[in-house]
């Protein structure tokens, strides 16, 4: 998923600036992480995830994959996110960005089918950002098959540590009101350092801890045989541009 996504601060691998073709980019990751977490939920115990995005001026589209490995959550399924969105400046601070993404199941049915939301669900998103200090921005999404609404802020942090080494702090705090009285709180902490083998070509290494609310956990009991209601994991991956 645009995990970035979406004001979303599990710590990606830091892209140094894709090779431009004109007005068009590509991009390229492939992630490693102990633990699955989307929303202060553990979606597997460890997974393989990798994804690809273009962009065409303020234009994106891209496609994103997570596949669990070794002993995984009872939400352990394939996973494919296809999405596309419109980000541009409302002035030199401010930036706004609105999209879609469609989240596909491939074990629980064929693609595109929405039907009790188990195969696959559609969300809206739109947030604003800031290009100031901490770089804060809020997100909201909504899924019209799950009829879930989910608010999210986030703020993060880069430290020089040299001319090609970063430390990437980021913290993330998000909402979900989903029908049929299901909601929960989460908060997310996370940290990473990267390194920049090329301008075109970086990896990271990272740590993250997560935290979820009493409603979480009294949701998963009925959904798992192991809920979490908080979370450490690490993560490393690489990232390209062409």
């Amino acid at each position: 998923m645009r995990k970035l996504i979406l004001g979303s601060l599990v710590l990606s691998a830091a892209i140094a600036g894709p090779v431009q073709a004109g007005d068009v980019s590509v991009s390229a990751t492939v992630d490693y992480t102990t633990d699955y977490v989307f929303r202060g939920v553990s979606l597997a115990d460890s997974a393989i995830q990798p994804g690809v995005e273009v962009s065409a001026g303020d234009f994106y589209a891209g496609a994103w994959f997570s596949t669990g490995v070794g002993d995984t959550s009872f939400f352990a399924a394939d996973e494919v996110d296809v999405y596309a969105g419109y980000g541009f400046a409302l002035s030199d601070t401010l930036g706004l960005d609105v999209g879609v993404t469609y989240y596909h199941y491939p074990q629980f049915g064929g693609f595109l089918d929405t039907s009790g939301g188990s195969a696959g669900t559609y969300e809206v998103y739109a947030g604003l950002s800031l290009d100031t200090t901490l770089s804060p921005s809020v997100y909201g999404y909504y899924d019209f098959t799950l009829e879930a609404f989910t608010i999210e802020g986030s703020v993060g942090h880069s430290v020089p540590l040299g001319e090609t080494l970063s430390l990437d702090l980021g913290l993330t705090a998000g909402l979900v009101d989903a029908s049929g009285g299901a909601g929960w709180e989460w908060a997310q902490a996370s940290a990473a350092v990267s390194h920049a083998f090329t301008d075109d070509v970086s990896a990271y290494v990272g740590a993250n801890f997560a935290l979820n609310s009493d409603d979480l956990l009294d949701y998963e009991k009925i959904l798992a045989s192991n809920p979490k209601d908080n979370l450490f994991f690490v993560g490393a991956g690489v990232a390209a541009g062409f």
